[in-house]
């Protein structure tokens, strides 16, 4: 399974279509968080205007011109930050994010409305995935047990950037599942994509000089990983 993860800017829908719209074919896609509006959040005054202007400009109806078999990333609705996976024509809004910094460029709290806690996998053509937006990664307790590949679409600070990828090799670890994560990349984000094994090595990762980091990963790798420690001490 052929798959891409990315550190892109995107200032703008327009930056970002063009450089998703150059990239190779893959199997599956993961796209940094909100990839398809500028960082809004940036900002601690809420404007509605801006939030609704930026929601209608997504653009998502050009999806299907990705070459990409699965596309996995974030979605703004009225009122919410949506992870969405694209495959075969059909868009599925899979949950919204739950947990919600606001701080000094990230006052997501503020700007949109926190999801109910709920995180299930998603069967999709490119196996069974989790979906963790961002600073869920962080709550460990919330890993998915039970998948092969856990995506985590990112809006990260470059400061952080190894911190970020550290936590990935944690979840992928907790998970034995493949973690695959892409990051913005303009302003004070830190791109840093990454694609990390079931046992925490990362396979590829991103910088400045190389966006887009593509690998073929086995499966097989993440399920034969659950029967090995830590993955099958029973915990409940």
């Amino acid at each position: 399974m052929r798959v891409a993860a990315l550190g892109i800017p995107c200032p703008d829908p327009g930056t970002t279509w063009r450089t998703l719209l150059d990239l190779p074919p893959v199997d599956l896609l993961v796209l940094p968080e909100l990839c398809f509006m500028p960082w809004l959040c940036a900002q601690p005054t809420v404007d509605a205007d801006a939030w609704a202007d930026a929601v209608a400009e997504q653009d998502l109806g050009r999806l299907p011109d990705l070459r990409a078999d699965l596309v996995v990333g974030t979605m703004a609705t009225d009122r919410h930050n949506v992870a969405f996976a694209y495959s075969g024509g059909t868009l599925q809004a899979v949950h919204r994010k739950t947990f919600l910094p606001d701080e000094p460029g990230f006052w997501e709290a503020s700007w949109y409305q926190r999801g109910p806690v709920g995180f299930q996998p998603v069967e999709t053509p490119g196996g069974r995935l989790g979906i963790s937006i961002c600073t869920e990664m962080w709550f460990t307790q919330h890993t998915y047990p039970d998948v092969d590949v856990v995506v985590v679409p990112r809006a990260t600070p470059a400061e952080t950037s190894a911190k970020w990828l550290a936590g990935g090799a944690v979840m992928a670890v907790c998970a034995g599942a493949f973690c695959i994560s892409s990051n913005r990349a303009e302003n004070y984000m830190g791109g840093t994509g990454w694609v990390i094994d079931p046992d925490g090595t990362p396979l590829a990762v991103t910088t400045d000089e190389q966006p887009v980091a593509i690998v073929d990963i086995d499966l097989a790798q993440a399920r034969a990983a659950k029967r090995t420690y830590p993955r099958y001490v029973v915990t409940d």
